[in-house]
């Protein structure tokens, strides 16, 4: 390809404004697709030239939005019908995370799925892109990648069982409230395990992501090896985005305060090395960011440490400050 072949400047997330055919008038993408990391190779591929009229740039909240308009369409189906619209799901849903995790502008979709505004769908996004996040940190291959994104989207599903009026509340849940809503956990593993295509796993994921390693989770109190890998992994991503959301009834926790406070339980209701794991891929996205120190000082991480995520190197005024030796300072606030 030539250095200024357009197709070198297309990126997953991009918008296709009109049906793209192949040289044998044979059509290859639709009008209104959201280009992937496939569609991209395919036209290279099949040697298919794009005009830059032919593919907008959409902004990281408008990927945001049509995410949520194909989630709001799947989770209507699912309380009308209690039928799970897997095919709407896989081709409309699931691409669209994935192509988010690869997109460059990575922390500013994570920003746009902290909003109040329908917090479920933002969360189900929420959960399954972090989960994939850390499922990659750790090497997954592909099709674990794909079944824990899956997982992690589907984990919530049970809600759709669930009194809207419970789940939208804009106040704090009474004690006998949050028992009826804990349920959502046991009929999302059973409308899973009643919808074809689904795997044994899916559901197990939507049936344990309260379980905690202390025994201190529910719908059982399992502990430890008694819970399901993934569901480990999404108890993480579900905990992370839970807190750093604002809600009707709550404001979102200070996004370094969050991490301190999965470092804190990551020897407790959180697996360990999952926890770990996270914190550092989500502190080496925030390498160069400018933070405010306890001590009032303006500073830049600079490096992390992956035995210590939480406290890492920052650049004060050309001196270093190394946060995991130091204890006496801490991140007050990242800007």
């Amino acid at each position: 390809m030539k250095e200024n072949d357009s197709r070198l400047h297309l990126y997953a997330g991009m918008k296709v404004n009109k049906n793209i055919y192949n040289r044998l008038g044979v059509l290859v993408i639709p009008r209104s697709t959201l280009l992937t990391q496939k569609d991209i190779a395919l036209l290279i591929q099949q040697d298919i030239l794009i005009a830059d009229g032919d593919v907008e740039k959409l902004s990281t909240l408008n990927l945001v939005d049509s995410a949520i308009q194909e989630i709001k369409y799947a989770f209507a189906k699912i309380r009308d019908t209690e039928q799970i619209p897997l095919d709407h799901i896989y081709k409309k849903v699931i691409p669209i995370i994935v192509e988010m995790s690869h997109h460059q502008q990575l922390k500013e979709i994570l920003s746009h799925l902290e909003n109040h505004d329908e917090y479920t769908y933002r969360h189900s996004i929420g959960v399954a892109l972090i989960a994939r996040l850390i499922g990659k940190a750790k090497g997954f291959n592909t099709f674990d990648l794909l079944e824990l994104t899956i997982s992690g989207f589907l984990h919530d599903i049970g809600k759709t069982q669930v009194p809207s009026e419970l789940i939208n509340k804009p106040g704090k849940l009474t004690s006998e409230e949050f028992e009826l809503v804990k349920e959502h956990t046991v009929h999302g593993f059973q409308l899973l395990r009643n919808t074809s295509g689904i795997s044994y796993r899916h559901a197990i994921v939507a049936l344990q992501h309260h379980e905690r390693e202390d025994g201190s989770g529910y719908p059982f109190g399992l502990k430890g090896e008694e819970i399901d890998p993934f569901s480990k992994i999404v108890a993480v991503a579900d905990v992370f985005h839970a807190m750093i959301s604002k809600r009707n009834y709550k404001d979102p926790v200070p996004f370094y305060k969050v991490l301190q406070e999965m470092s804190h339980n990551a020897y407790g209701t959180l697996e360990p090395d999952i926890t770990l794991c996270f914190m550092s891929r989500i502190m080496e996205m925030l390498i160069g960011n400018t933070v405010i120190l306890s001590n009032g000082v303006k500073g830049k991480i600079i490096m992390i440490s992956p035995d210590d995520p939480v406290n890492p190197l920052i650049e004060v005024n050309g001196r270093y400050i190394d946060l995991s030796k130091d204890k006496s300072i801490g991140i007050e606030r990242i800007l």
